[in-house]
């Protein structure tokens, strides 16, 4: 085997950094968009004064990429021992049919995967509301597993 046979391209995980609330005047037009078709009975100023309180919230994990925004939150479920959870509750792109878009995206789940370890959560829940797809959040993540919840609307 040669050596250019050997050789393995490692890439680097894209940027992605905490939300700031400058950004909302970078990706606010599109974030609202997905919020309002998401949220019709909300306006734009009761969308943006709950993203602005997310950006500085300890229990959420609101992040930045220049073509996506992602959020996920710990969730503490009662138990005889509490459970610290962290849930995704969205990871969005700027352009979903952009294949760049997505696989950058998908590194946040890297980010979330850390911040979960760092906070001694026990799961990662993932898949909640996210524009990557789920074989790209495996490639990061390594195996999914499923659970289904059993609910009943109130």
């Amino acid at each position: 085997m040669s050596d250019a046979a050997a050789v393995i391209e490692v890439r680097e995980p894209a940027f992605s950094r905490r939300f700031e609330l400058a950004d909302l005047s970078e990706h606010g037009p599109w974030i609202m968009a997905r919020f309002k078709a998401k949220f019709p009975e909300y306006n734009d100023r009761e969308i943006a004064g709950y993203l602005s309180r997310l950006v500085y919230d300890n229990e959420h994990m609101f992040l930045y990429q220049p073509n996506a925004v992602a959020l996920a939150q710990i969730v503490h479920a009662p138990h005889i021992r509490m459970t610290k959870l962290v849930q995704e509750r969205f990871v969005w792109v700027k352009d979903r049919a952009n294949k760049n878009h997505l696989e950058a995206a998908a590194d946040i789940y890297l980010k979330f995967h850390s911040w979960a370890k760092g906070q001694e959560a026990k799961r990662l829940i993932v898949c909640e509301d996210s524009d990557v797809p789920k074989t790209l959040i495996e490639a990061r993540l390594g195996r999914l597993l499923d659970s289904k919840i059993t609910h009943a609307r109130i």
